[in-house]
């Protein structure tokens, strides 16, 4: 399988948009300043980074539950922000974190 696509959230997309481009060498595709970024992979694949909000992981959380599958730990506050996590058909731990910005 041949990985098109991927999204990944963040609470600074001017911090990242440097790492990407100037420090991995991803080519800039598109940018909508303060919200949304996408970047080219050598290949063609591509990378999109979403500013995150702070009811990101409730939401998503929801609809795992929502949808039956089972959680391998429940959501849990911690210092830093919050985190649950699922295991995938393969036995792969999912961890999803909203860390506080």
């Amino acid at each position: 399988m041949d990985l098109d696509s991927a999204i990944l959230y963040s609470h600074d997309i001017t911090k990242i948009i440097p790492f990407y481009r100037d420090t991995l060498g991803f080519k800039l595709e598109y940018e909508q300043p303060g919200k949304f970024v996408s970047f080219i992979f050598q290949g063609g694949g591509r990378l999109g980074v979403k500013t995150t909000s702070d009811s990101q992981i409730e939401t998503t959380y929801q609809k795992i539950k929502d949808i039956g599958l089972k959680l391998y730990t429940e959501i849990t506050e911690k210092p830093w922000g919050k985190e649950f996590s699922l295991l995938d058909p393969d036995g792969n731990k999912v961890l999803f974190i909203r860390r506080n910005a």
